[in-house]
């Protein structure tokens, strides 16, 4: 399960890199994966780890939807409890949050990890992916 959990993150991360990098330059996009890559690894492998422990006896849609909800209020604590902790003074309710930078990029690269994450989990893409790992094992030159 870590293991699925690091690929998802890796993927997640660059996934975000590269967003940044179309959007602000490549420059911006490294800078931010130079800091974004180490949070997704600490902080958020355990906190799906947490999230597929706390939705293991739900099945189907409901595992889903809760685990879904389990990234994004995760990803919603990751902003605001050390700036709390740390004495910053900008909290300003929920309408101060949805302006921050850092609480935007968390809510979407909870939602990159948690979409990652399910594709890997999905019994569909695992044997289409291992269609198309034997499909191109079987190219010979």
């Amino acid at each position: 399960m870590v293991g699925r959990k690091v690929i998802a993150a890796l993927i997640s991360g660059l996934l975000m890199v590269t967003m940044y990098s179309i959007s602000d330059g490549i420059g911006i996009g490294i800078f931010f994966g130079m800091y974004l890559l180490p949070i997704i690894f600490v902080y958020g492998i355990p906190s799906s780890v947490l999230s597929d422990y706390a939705t293991k006896s739900f099945k189907g849609t409901k595992r889903i939807v809760a685990s879904f909800l389990l990234h994004l209020f995760l990803a919603t604590l990751f902003v605001p409890i050390p700036m709390w902790i740390s004495g910053s003074t900008w909290f300003s309710g929920i309408t101060g949050l949805l302006d921050v930078f850092f609480f935007i990029s968390a809510l979407i690269t909870a939602i990159l990890f948690w979409i990652t994450d399910e594709l890997i989990k999905n019994k569909t893409c695992q044997m289409k992916r291992r269609k198309f790992l034997e499909w191109v094992g079987d190219l010979r030159i």
